[in-house]
């Protein structure tokens, strides 16, 4: 029976949350809309236009493309400057060396995720993406991690969701597959344990150092 690791791919597999935050500050800043960092920060997961909405409830579509266009045009720059973080190549190949199908889900557009993927040097462990091209809505909705599921072949019992963000618990608590979060992207132990994560990590490498005794480790036993 298969068994995998569905991964979130910003602030979970490279550190790009903060980044995200300043350009979508600057991009709604040319609108004349002023909003808080902290705020951007705790919509950070969901797709463009559902963050957007998120925060500006009464955007019209006009001002939305332009503030995403905005934040496309500033945060492309530095996609260059991203890093891995901490342990998380090792982590997707130690899984898929044990093997676990690794797929990740995100709503980054397919060229970017391919590209992010490939900053972490494990490119090749990783057997499936979904990426915004591939669904109508995104997390908090289950459907990026029924996807998953459904490109790798998955049932929800025999899979577990890898993410930073709130948005990543509660989609896949929706999609009734199990979660571990890290603290990597930015979002405190106790909202991700209220969202529906079932243990919390600093990052992928201290997740690979606890592997066994995590809900992943139960994947391995089966």
């Amino acid at each position: 029976m298969r068994r995998g690791v569905i991964f979130d791919i910003d602030g979970t597999l490279v550190d790009t949350n903060y980044l995200h935050v300043t350009a979508w500050w600057e991009g709604f800043r040319r609108q004349g809309r002023d909003v808080l960092m902290v705020d951007i920060h705790g919509a950070i997961g969901r797709a463009d236009r559902d963050l957007i909405d998120y925060l500006l409830p009464d955007v019209s579509d006009e001002e939305a493309q332009a503030i995403s266009d905005a934040h496309a045009e500033l945060y492309k720059p530095h996609l260059d400057e991203v890093r891995p973080v901490p342990g998380a190549g090792e982590l997707l190949q130690s899984l898929s060396d044990r093997g676990l199908l690794v797929v990740a889900a995100t709503s980054a557009p397919k060229d970017e995720a391919e590209r992010l993927i490939g900053i972490t040097g494990a490119q090749d462990a990783v057997s499936a993406l979904v990426h915004s091209g591939d669904v109508d809505k995104s997390k908090p909705h289950p459907e990026p991690i029924r996807q998953a599921l459904d490109k790798s072949s998955l049932q929800p019992n025999n899979a577990i969701m890898v993410g930073d963000s709130v948005w990543d618990a509660l989609a896949a608590r929706a999609a009734k597959v199990g979660c571990v979060a890290l603290r990597s992207g930015g979002i405190d132990t106790g909202s991700l344990l209220e969202a529906g994560a079932e243990a919390v990590y600093k990052d992928c490498r201290d997740l690979l150092y606890h592997l066994e005794e995590t809900p992943i480790g139960r994947l391995l036993q089966n």
